[in-house]
């Protein structure tokens, strides 16, 4: 317990800083250059944020419990390589294919700025912050990505300032992406990249396919609130959901913290030695998690929302209670996906439950507009209830096969022993 609470504060502490930097940050834009800049980055960031789970390639959700369950140090080595290779060859690929779609969304004189945006957001797929939760050490993130970073913000600050040039933004980002990668490669290989094995990386593209598809598919629709909002229901309840999105967004923060704290915690060990026990930890985690953040954030959201955007930008609490479970769903599908069926290589179920999903949630959010936000807000809670539905009865299902299974080989043994005895 003492090692999981140490891991706890790590995975929480360390990243929190990553998300919390740019926040000193991003009011510069508006305040010194206009909301017509502002607009621009965030179209940049929104396409930039859709090209970075393409390029990831299903790696935050698989890469970790495979580097877990990796038999050695060469083994996380060949693993992270190739993982390398197979998202920042898609990074270059996606990052162009978006900045050009951004720069033709945005104002002539912002396209350039659009542009880099684009490619520095896309550029976070090469995050390193789930090789760390599958060696469990904190420190990694702290060195590889919280601490380049940290300082491409602090050093993008005053510049933004001084010179008033909006393009030192994306350029120091994308510099402060980068950079973390680059020098774990030397930590790892003693060299810039890693060795380029073709046939690994075009296997790892395969392995991959079926989470990668799922996560795309889950980021792309979980971001439809908002454009239908503004499609159907017009310019304040944009805002409005906005507003509220923005909790929704910081609320899933602790979501991935615990997970990336349990995943290595819960497949490290057998079920001789204690796995089955280690699940229903997890399980028990994130189901208080659900109820204590679905509640907050319905209760706490809409204070805080009128405080900071005002009362005009700040929905109805039903909006909230939406969102609130949306994030309990969220929080109780995520052990099943990333302890047991990633692990597992099911990841088929991940993208059956997540297509469901889509195929209902969507249609339900245009069908329950008619009732204003806090429809569509219902649509997208009942779409995460679809994942649930599909990836617990799964997961459930292979953990009792997989315990069933484990114990099946220690009875004969234990039999034996006591025979002799």
């Amino acid at each position: 317990m003492k090692v999981l609470l140490s891991r706890f504060a790590g995975f929480s502490a360390v990243p929190l800083i990553s998300f919390i930097a740019p926040l000193f940050l991003l009011p510069i834009i508006p305040n010194v250059f206009g909301l017509a800049a502002w607009g621009s980055v965030g179209t940049a960031q929104a396409v930039g944020t859709v090209c970075a789970i393409v390029a990831g390639f299903g790696w935050n959700i698989s890469g970790g419990a495979r580097i877990a369950l990796s038999a050695d140090d060469a083994a996380r080595r060949r693993i992270y390589g190739d993982s390398f290779w197979c998202r920042g060859l898609l990074v270059v690929t996606a990052g162009l294919v978006g900045a050009a779609l951004s720069s033709a969304l945005v104002p002539a004189e912002f396209r350039l700025v659009a542009a880099l945006v684009t490619l520095a957001t896309t550029a976070a797929a090469m995050t390193v912050v789930w090789y760390a939760v599958g060696v469990g050490d904190a420190r990694v993130v702290l060195l590889f990505e919280t601490v380049p970073v940290s300082l491409s913000v602090a050093l993008a600050i005053p510049l933004l300032l001084l010179t008033e040039q909006l393009l030192w933004y994306p350029v120091l980002t994308l510099i402060g992406f980068l950079a973390g990668p680059l020098l774990l490669n030397l930590r790892l290989y003693r060299r810039p990249v890693p060795p380029f094995a073709g046939r690994r990386i075009l296997r790892a593209y395969r392995a991959n396919v079926s989470v990668a598809a799922a996560e795309t598919i889950g980021g792309t629709y979980t971001s439809a609130p908002i454009p239908l909002a503004q499609g159907l229901l017009g310019a304040t309840a944009s805002g409005q959901a906005t507003s509220a999105d923005k909790f929704f967004r910081i609320a899933l923060f602790a979501i991935t913290v615990l997970s990336n704290t349990l995943q290595k915690w819960v497949l490290e060990v057998s079920y001789e030695h204690g796995r089955g026990r280690r699940h229903l930890v997890a399980f028990g985690l994130h189901t208080a998690l659900a109820l204590i953040g679905g509640t907050a954030l319905t209760l706490l959201g809409p204070v805080f929302s009128a405080l900071l955007f005002g009362a005009e930008a700040t929905p109805e609490i039903a909006v909230f209670l939406g969102f609130g479970a949306t994030f309990a769903l969220t929080s109780l599908t995520t052990p099943f996906i990333r302890n047991v069926l990633v692990p597992a290589g099911l990841n088929r179920y991940v993208l059956y439950g997540t297509l469901g999903a889509a195929l209902v949630g969507v249609p339900l959010m245009i069908w329950a507009s008619q009732w204003g936000l806090s429809g569509i807000i219902g649509g997208l809670a009942a779409s995460e209830l679809v994942i649930l539905a599909v990836v617990g009865v799964a997961g459930t299902h292979h953990l009792l096969a997989e315990r069933r299974a484990a114990f099946a080989l220690v009875a004969p043994s234990a039999t034996s022993e006591g025979g002799v005895a």
